[in-house]
């Protein structure tokens, strides 16, 4: 009979030492999932600020205020625009 009480308590203790790996284990995950979670979430705020950056970039008014700031461009007058019309589009039926 000790013997079986032995080997029965043996078993309760590795399976105790088995259940707080597990719950310590399950911890870890948890927390390793909150910080991924986390850095999708910041990422997520970047490419939103990207795309919202790329939009300012790229309006038409920004591009035309560089290229008469830098680039010293500026609009023709309308006496100097003149129109080409290509024989190609007159036979297409666009004037």
């Amino acid at each position: 009979m000790n013997r079986i009480n032995f080997i029965l308590f043996m078993v309760v203790v590795l399976m105790a030492l088995a259940v707080v790996n597990a719950q310590h284990r399950s911890r870890v995950l948890f927390i390793d999932l909150q910080k991924e979670r986390d850095y999708a979430l910041q990422l997520h705020n970047e490419w939103n600020e990207l795309q919202i950056q790329q939009g300012s970039l790229t309006s038409s008014k920004r591009i035309e205020e560089g290229a008469i700031q830098e680039l010293q461009m500026h609009s023709p007058l309308p006496g100097k625009i003149k129109l080409i019309v290509s024989s190609a589009s007159s036979d297409q039926g666009v004037p």
